[in-house]
Formats: C-alpha cells, structure tokens, sequence
C-alpha cells in the first residue's frame, strides 16, 4: 500500500451548503405525491415567503458564515440529532449478522477467539493507518470513520449524550487494547496485547473458556440490562452509581474505552429471521448498547452484531466484521480439545459494579421494558432470486433504483397508499462527511405507480418506470453532492436555536406545516430504507422503522440475488409478511414487465 489510511483527510473537499431557493424548490416537489393541492398551494406560499424574507435571510447567512469557518458545517450538529435522542438505544442500534463467521462442526469459544483476534488485527491495521483508503469512481473517501470504529462509546448524559473516543493510532500515542466480554450477565476484561503483540486465537480461546466456567450462573442484577433504557433515565442511573462509588467511575472508564465487546450466549436460534432479530432483541443480557460494537457469538457459533449508529454508518462498520469472518474461513478450525494448558495466557479479570437496591429495582424494570419491545417488533430476512447485480449491469441499470422503485410498489399494493421514504445517500466525498437523505417518493415515481394501478399499456408504463428511474438516479446524484433537503432543513433548525441564544426571534412557518411530518419529517418516514453494499454473503442489517406505522427496509445487492431485512411493528397497522409477498411481486413485475417485456 503507497498511501496511509488518512493520508487524504486534510485534502478532501469541505461539505457543501446548498442554496435556501434550490432547497426548497427541491423540498415543495417531494411534496406533490403526498399532500392535496390546496395543502401545496398553503405551504408553497409559506416557502416562498420565508425564502425572499429578513428571518430566511439571516438564518441561510448564518449557516453560510459556519460554513466559511468549517470544513464541515453540519458536523456537530449531525452528532446532535443522536444524541439528543432520549428513547433507548433499541430503537436506535444496528443490528446485523456475519454469515461467513459460521462454520460447521466449530466450536462456539474456537469461533469467538479466532473473531477476537481478526478484530484486533484489523484494530491494529487502522492503528498502523495500513487500512486502504476507500474510493469511489476514482474519488478518495473521508476515512474518519475507520477511525471511530474501535475504543468508543455513547455516554448517557443530559440533556444530551457525549460519544466519548479513547482510539489513536501507532503515531499518536498508546491506545487501549482490552476487549470486554459478556457471558450470563457477567462483566469480563480481557488484555489482547502482550510484550506489544496481538494474543493468539488459542490464547484468547483459553481466556474464553476461564471466563464460561467462572459464569455458569447468570447475574440477575448485572448492569448491562440497564444500557436498554431511555437514555435520560439510564443517565440518572449511570450518574448514581459514580457518586455512590469511585470504584464504578473506574469500571465505567473500563467499559467505555475498551477495544469492542463480545458476548458468549448459550442461546440457539433457527434461522436468519430469528438470528437477526436475536442481535438487537434476543436477550437484555447480551449487549452493552453504549458501546460502538458488539458482537454475539450463540451457543452453536452463529454470529450476529448491534452497533451504536451515531458514531459510525454501516458500511464503515461492516467491514471489520467482514474482514474477521474472511480470516476465519482461512483458519485452520480449532477445537478446544487441541489446545495446550501450558500456554501462557493474561488471566481475564471479572468487573463487577456496586450498587445499592434501588439500583437492582430498576434492573429488573429495564427488562420488562426490553420483553415488551422486543415482542412487538417483527424482522424479516427475505431472499430475492430472479435477478441481481450481474443482471442490472448488462442492461446498464442501477439495481438499487431498481429496489426502491420495488419498494414503494410493494407499500402500495400492502396498504392502498403512497409512502414517505428515506434512503440513505453517502456523502463520505466530503471531509467527514456521514448521509443525505433521498427523498425518493418522487411525482414521477407516483404516476408510474398510478399507471400500474390503472392497467396502462406496457408501453406507457415502461416510458414512466424510467422517468421515475431518472428521476431518483437525479435526487440520488444531488445528495451525494452534498445538496440534498433535509441534512439544510436540520441545519436551518439548528440557526434558529443558534440566533434565538443571541436574542434574535426568527420563525419556518414552511416546517411548521402539516405538510412536512406528512412528508417524513420529524422522523415520520414510512419507509427507512438504506442500501448495504455488494459483498455477496457478507455482513448485512438493519434498525426497527423510524414510525410505528412503517418498516424498515435494508438490503444487500449480490451478483445473480438480492437480500433483503424488513423490519416492522407487530401491534400497528403494518404486516411484515405481506410487506415481503408484495415485494417479490413487485420486483418481478419491474423485470418481467418493464425490462424483458415477457
């Protein structure tokens, strides 16, 4: 490798600040499939006001005065919009599975230890800064998401989180190397480094199974559980328990600044559905949602993962995960029975918190909070078959267009009506530079839907699908630009409280409307939707939808298939089933019908 994992950073261009009246133009055309006319005509005029008046001038000048002094203007607010989020991190948290990390006839220590040691090793490539510098059509990638990937952990604090960092690399400095397992409940740190070298597999899975038969019962009162509460009150807790003890303050620090976590469950489960449900809600004792990674390993070495989402994206998370399982489909498959007692090995050292009654009483409130969210919440893991990624580009199509098209298809015929969508567009071109949202309902998507409704001629519903299609590639491009609507929507928010703290009164009576929840605003999009990459059997995941009366829709795009992880509440009006019959329909009417005219 010629260049150093952040070799590009101070080079990469600064995040745009798009116009007031190019934003808004965009915003009031997204409006169109979802509200009346005459509820068009109201908010049109509202934006139109605030765009030519005093409060729409100072507030797009207050932003563009951030954005000369910074070379990424929405930056700290981005963090904000997490961390300000007081329900808990369930519904907030990536859960995911590693597909390639099972192997048949392989012990469930012998596949943790071989996983902690390919994590660690890609751990020590970003400290050594030897991780390549991803690029895009020819265009180099803001990297500082490698950087947040390990060492880190979501604070509760109020009013808002702190997403504290202990990570450097080789060239600032020591970092930690401990990782923290979990097992019954019980708290373990576990030192991977020794004389400056990464520990072996067969070392760590010696430390592993010390740590299984030192906690064969399950600790009732552990703290981890209370990591599933809302954030304020797990705050309230947290800050208790360090006034009660400085023993906790320490245990805390060794937690939040560990490597990552991982948890030996003794659970089993049947399928892909289950195991992906299983990594966000399959027990309250299995992850300490703070922390920036947590990995599963089940009693019959299945794998699966939850994150916390505002530190990294997916797809800067996957790829350790990946590059793990890779390594472990090259190594040689240990058992414990082959190891040798004589090696040497860091004796693993159990943590344990002080805590008083009142404390154990909410432990047991924060798993009856985390039973009843987690039997209301229904994944779906849905293979694809007729076609893929091989398919797409020997027509020179874009497969994800393709899937969102599908998607808002399948909503129609499952509920008899159009739904505000989200799709994630990365805008990592910029200097630390995290999403954008597509807003992909587009006009031209509702009247190709209408016309499918109505029995069109193929003809003319093939000419719509691709106006839809060229439609969203243009909104796709824009906001991989850096000139989407609602990453400007948050920043203008953010300019108001700003100015108001010097004793300006300024107003967005256009976000005010009705019109901008109906839209998806406020976090009322019906489809949460996200693209996951192309690693044919690779890490994929999802989060729970973003209303009660949405689903959550991620997918991964493999050469002749395509996978997808639907997720969605069971006591509202949705049904996740349906919701995936609909879309297999829908994505073999788009082919059958629009591209090969069979």
């Amino acid at each position: 490798m010629t260049e150093s994992t952040f070799s590009h950073q101070e080079e990469l261009p600064d995040l745009p600040l798009p116009g007031l009246e190019e934003t808004i133009d965009k915003y009031l055309k997204s409006l169109i499939p979802i509200i009346t006319k005459d509820e068009l005509n109201d908010v049109t005029n509202l934006a139109k006001k605030f765009t030519n008046s005093e409060s729409g001038h100072r507030m797009q000048n207050f932003l563009e005065l951030k954005s000369s002094t910074s070379k990424n203007w929405l930056e700290d607010w981005w963090y904000d919009a997490y961390t300000t989020n007081r329900e808990s991190l369930l519904t907030q948290n990536m859960g995911a599975i590693i597909p390639k990390s099972f192997i048949q006839n392989c012990s469930q220590v012998s596949i943790a230890s071989q996983i902690i040691h390919h994590m660690m090793t890609y751990w020590s490539l970003v400290r050594q800064e030897k991780i390549q510098v991803t690029k895009s059509r020819g265009t180099n990638w803001d990297m500082y998401q490698v950087y947040n990937l390990f060492n880190s952990c979501r604070v509760p604090a109020l009013p808002k989180d702190k997403i504290e960092r202990y990570f450097r690399t080789e060239a600032e400095g020591g970092c930690p190397s401990h990782v923290i397992i979990l097992c019954n409940g019980h708290i373990w740190k576990m030192e991977t480094v020794l004389d400056k070298q990464l520990i072996g597999t067969s070392e760590i899975q010696n430390c592993l199974k010390y740590i299984k038969a030192n906690s064969t019962k399950i600790d009732e009162n552990t703290i981890v559980k209370l990591t599933t509460l809302g954030r304020d009150t797990w705050a309230l807790i947290r800050e208790s328990l360090i006034v009660n003890s400085s023993q906790n303050l320490e245990i805390f620090k060794t937690i939040e600044s560990a490597a990552f976590c991982l948890t030996l469950s003794d659970d089993f489960v049947e399928n892909d559905s289950e195991l992906m449900k299983y990594s966000i809600f399959g027990s309250s004792l299995n992850t300490y949602c703070d922390k920036n990674l947590n990995i599963i390993v089940l009693r019959d070495g299945k794998v699966c993962l939850q994150a916390e989402h505002g530190n990294v994206d997916a797809i800067s998370l996957f790829a350790p995960c990946d590059f793990a399982a890779d390594q472990l489909q090259n190594d040689p498959k240990l058992n414990e029975e082959t190891l040798q007692n004589n090696i040497s090995t860091p004796t693993p050292e159990r943590v344990k918190f002080l805590l008083t009654g009142s404390v154990s009483s909410r432990v047991s409130e924060a798993e009856r909070n985390f039973f009843a969210l987690s039997s209301r919440t229904n994944v779906n893991v849905y293979h694809y078959s007729n076609f893929g990624a091989a398919y797409c580009k020997k027509r020179k199509l874009y497969a994800d267009t393709i899937i969102q098209i599908a998607l808002q298809m399948a909503y129609l015929k499952t509920h008899d009506k159009l739904a505000p969508t989200y799709e994630t567009a990365s805008t990592r071109k910029f200097y630390h530079g995290r999403t954008e949202t597509v807003r992909s309902l587009t006009p031209d998507l509702a009247d190709y839907l209408e016309a499918c409704e109505n029995s069109a001629t193929n003809e003319t519903l093939k000419t719509l699908f691709f106006d839809a299609y060229n439609s969203h590639n243009t909104l796709m491009d824009a906001a991989r630009e850096g000139k989407g609507i609602d990453r400007h929507f948050l920043g203008l928010r953010n300019a108001k409280s700003a100015l108001k703290s010097y004793g300006e009164e300024h107003e967005t009576p256009f976000l005010d409307h009705s019109s901008f929840a109906a839209s998806g605003g406020n976090g009322n999009f019906s489809l949460s939707t996200s693209f996951l990459g192309y690693n044919e059997n690779g890490c994929f995941g999802y989060v729970v939808p973003m209303c009660k009366d949405g689903y959550g829709a991620f997918y991964r795009i493999n050469a002749t298939s395509l996978t997808f992880t639907i997720s969605n509440y069971l006591d509202d009006v949705t049904n996740g089933d349906e919701f995936c019959e609909n879309l297999e329909y829908s994505l073999d009417f788009i082919k059958n019908v629009i591209l090969t005219n069979e």
